[in-house]
């Protein structure tokens, strides 16, 4: 029998690793958490592209190209391209055979177009899909706090990373803690 899958879904900065991070803690047997950020930060450089400084874009990629997203500015999205949908399919398999292994899995995902969604929710069938909700004003506050990302993808990712997504249990991370958000996350996966 798979392993527990569970796909924690949100906007950058949301809190969706320190939450993955103290499931961990509670967990009674070892839980890998992955995610999209592996994906993201070991692409090659030469295939993510970013605007100008006149915020001109360059041409579409193959990997990653950096556009304006939606939501207040500073707003960007991560726009990807067949190439890097190639490689997040593998990354959506992988996931779904080291469940079928025995690994229990914490995903850190932001489901952010069509396609990731798609791969997402046809690859991962057994998951425990949660959605990891914020306001939008708080994204921005600890994106800014961080000091590790280009300000501007918590807003962009927020208006979209949510979109015809269907989930097992909804949290807000704005102003609950951590801890309790683990445990409702915890409790909810153990009652399914």
């Amino acid at each position: 029998m798979p392993a527990p899958i569970i796909v924690l879904n949100g906007a950058s900065s949301s809190g969706k690793t320190t939450i993955a991070r103290a499931l961990q803690g509670l967990w009674p047997r070892p839980l890998f958490l992955t995610g999209i950020d592996t994906f993201l930060l070991g692409w090659p450089e030469s295939y993510a592209t970013f605007p100008g400084d006149d915020g001109s874009l360059d041409a579409p990629s193959a990997g990653i190209r950096i556009v304006p997203g939606l939501d207040p500015a500073p707003s960007w999205i991560p726009e990807f391209g067949d190439d890097f949908h190639s490689m997040m399919r593998l990354a959506h398999e992988s996931w779904a055979l080291i469940s079928k292994g025995g690994v229990n899995l914490v995903i850190d995902h932001v489901l952010i177009d069509p396609t990731l969604r798609k791969q997402a929710t046809d690859t991962l069938v057994r998951a425990f899909w949660v959605g990891v909700m914020c306001d939008v004003d708080e994204l921005i506050r600890r994106e800014t706090a961080r000091g590790d990302r280009h300000v501007g993808f918590a807003s962009g990712t927020s208006a979209v990373v949510h979109q015809e997504m269907n989930y097992d249990l909804v949290i807000d991370t704005t102003t609950t803690s951590t801890e309790l958000l683990a445990r409702q996350v915890y409790d909810a996966v153990m009652a399914s």
